[in-house]
């Protein structure tokens, strides 16, 4: 079967909507889609996403505390 041009995908696995279940995101003036699994990249470890996010260097990881 032959995949749909307007198909979304992960931005980073590259995962399509077909395949698992896509998040909405804007940033910087972009629409963007990130799935499920790769979430916790762009939430721990954003400097993981440069060259697939604008300004990603610039994204701050989620503090971390202590319970």
């Amino acid at each position: 079967m032959a995949i749909k041009s307007s198909e979304l995908h992960c931005l980073n696995c590259e995962k399509s909507e077909r395949e698992t279940p896509l998040l909405h995101l804007h940033y910087s003036g972009e629409e963007l889609w990130i799935c499920s699994q790769c979430l916790p990249t762009l939430i721990h470890a954003p400097q993981k996403l440069v060259g697939k996010i604008e300004n990603a260097e610039q994204i701050k990881p989620a503090a971390h505390h202590k319970h």
